[in-house]
């Protein structure tokens, strides 16, 4: 059955070409932005989802939180909205290349080229974590391997934090399960709501498909992976790919912890490991070098890529030329060049509206402009400060490591303090129980006073060793509240930033939107002239030359226009 939306256009600039795929919440479709004729991807919402007011606001609420991510690896955001007949979408960019899941189809993969990816998704997953973003469903389809620049397997996540659009309580019962069961972590298994190590579990299900070739459990079906998730031990990757590093396996296990105070402690820890990893066991190629800078991409800030297709005429351009046809018209017929005064009128409205219409057209290229510059310097705002988020909330993920590391050694040290303690006073129980009135000491005395000795001076090192431990550890905690306030001030100003850029945005959408509604109204009256006029020379044999050059221009136009029933 053919899709209803092809062909229109989305926000008076999106012309929707063909549909690229459909899933649970919307389909993704091949779209030219008009204004500026850029080739875009749009997810949009489906229609039996578009009544639902809360289906809209999390689908809207999710893409805000994606865009502000601002990452090499994670797919780029460039415009979310909600149409007037309330038809919600996110525009994205058009993604050329394959899916994980395509190669780890292959068979297993190398050990280079899967830490390699394994380094970019942990990278994308850092920023988004930092900013309060959870994936929720991350499984190899949503994992996209592209060719920038040269670079292989340059990945692009997709779909970040969309899948909780799922999980609105006012759609499902308590405790109902959603994700996609081969990859769900116990946690969401059981029904509870996923968290950034829940992404590091369905990260650690990833990395064994992609080394092994398989699944790290045996089930038939949904309810089977669901149950293996929660209650079954994982297989051993190096039992299944003997040639696998011993480190590579024990990282792989660590990320599939049932519990998930067992597995990484963020992102970054594991991020850590995926480096240490490619140095020990996977010396770094050039391709995991430009992997691991996870640098931004270089852009140019007016974001347009072109003006106007080159294919043909625009049809302002047409428009002014067509008005030079019917002026010949005139000419041809009426030598004299005064033709009757409702010809005369329509060639002059033609000529006026052309006119308009091209004065109107370079506004609305400078008006798409200016909204494709403001989105760039925020994005470039956004991701300077993703950078400055993501140093500070790597240094606070070591400090706390560091401090959890501390308090281990903190409680062990306590322990042999209490021991110590312990031992002198029964040392000295022993020693005020003997007889010290004899001329020589006991050997039972010396050895009471001797052990005495030791564990008091053990005691009084143990004493001082923890109150260092517990200055160091007081020392971090400090360092990590400075780092939280700064960490909370750069978010703020994040907000402040994409509160007001998305202000600007939609304003300047809304003077686009009149502008392009002007232009129909041109468009319209041209056509009520156009028509007359070639109705009033129809049949005129002086005037068939000119007719075919018409039929010409009409040809190599280009339309760019919305038209108003298409409109979506």
């Amino acid at each position: 059955m053919k899709d209803r939306l092809l062909g229109r256009v989305v926000a008076d600039r999106y012309r929707l070409e063909s549909r690229l795929g459909v899933g649970g919440m919307g389909a993704v479709y091949r779209a030219r932005h008009l204004l500026i004729d850029r080739v875009v991807a749009i997810k949009i919402l489906q229609p039996e989802k578009r009544g639902e007011e809360h289906f809209r606001a999390w689908f809207l609420r999710e893409a805000r939180a994606a865009n502000r991510i601002n990452h090499a690896n994670i797919v780029d955001i460039s415009d979310f909205g909600e149409t007037e007949d309330g038809l919600a979408y996110l525009v994205m960019e058009l993604l050329v290349g394959d899916a994980l899941s395509s190669l780890i189809a292959r068979g297993p993969m190398d050990l280079d080229t899967s830490l390699d990816i394994m380094e970019q998704i942990a990278a994308a997953l850092a920023r988004a974590h930092d900013l309060g973003v959870v994936h929720r469903d991350l499984k190899p389809d949503n994992i996209h391997l592209i060719n920038r620049s040269g670079r292989k397997n340059f990945v692009k996540v997709i779909d970040f934090g969309l899948a909780r659009l799922s999980q609105d309580g006012r759609l499902a019962a308590k405790g109902a399960i959603f994700g996609t069961p081969e990859y769900m972590s116990p946690e969401q298994a059981r029904g509870e709501d996923a968290t950034p190590l829940s992404d590091l579990y369905s990260m650690g299900v990833i990395l064994f498909e992609m080394l092994t070739g398989r699944l790290p459990y045996n089930a038939k079906d949904r309810d089977g992976f669901i149950e293996a998730h929660k209650h079954q031990k994982p297989l051993i990757a190096m039992d299944v790919n003997p040639s696998l590093d011993p480190s590579v396996s024990e990282t792989i296990a660590m990320l599939l912890e049932k519990d998930p105070a067992n597995r990484f402690r963020d992102a970054h820890h594991f991020l850590e490991k995926i480096k240490s990893l490619q140095r020990r066991v996977a010396p770094p190629t050039v391709a995991t070098w430009v992997a691991s800078n996870n640098s931004e991409p270089r852009r140019d800030n007016s974001g347009v890529i072109s003006t106007f297709s080159p294919a043909g005429l625009n049809d302002v351009a047409a428009w002014a030329l067509k008005a030079t046809v019917f002026g010949r018209m005139v000419a041809t017929a009426y030598p004299g060049g005064a033709g009757p005064s409702q010809v005369m009128k329509a060639i002059e409205s033609i000529w006026r509206l052309a006119a308009a219409s091209t004065r109107l057209d370079g506004e609305l290229q400078a008006e798409a402009r200016r909204n494709e510059q403001l989105r760039g310097r925020t994005k470039d705002f956004s991701a300077q400060l993703g950078r400055r988020i993501e140093d500070l909330s790597r240094a606070k993920s070591k400090l706390k490591r560091e401090i959890a590391a501390a308090r281990v050694d903190l409680e062990r040290l306590k322990k042999d303090y209490e021991d110590a303690d312990r031992e002198l006073k029964q040392a000295r129980d022993i020693i005020s129980s003997i007889d010290k009135g004899r001329d020589e000491m006991s050997a039972h005395l010396r050895d009471a006073y001797e052990k005495a000795g030791a564990m008091a001076a053990r005691r009084q090192s143990r004493s001082e060793a923890v109150a260092k431990v517990e200055s160091k550890i007081a020392k971090w905690q400090e360092e990590a509240r400075q780092i939280d306030t700064q960490l909370e001030e750069y978010r703020r100003q994040l907000d402040r930033q994409t509160t007001t850029s998305d202000d600007d945005l939609v304003a300047g959408q809304r003077r686009l939107a009149a502008k392009v509604k002007e232009r129909e109204t041109y468009s319209m009256k041209l056509e009520e002239s156009a028509d007359y006029l070639a109705s009033h020379f129809k049949g005129r044999p002086e005037c068939e030359d000119l007719f075919k050059e018409l039929e010409e221009l009409d040809r190599n136009s280009v339309i760019i226009e919305p038209n108003p029933s298409m409109l979506v």
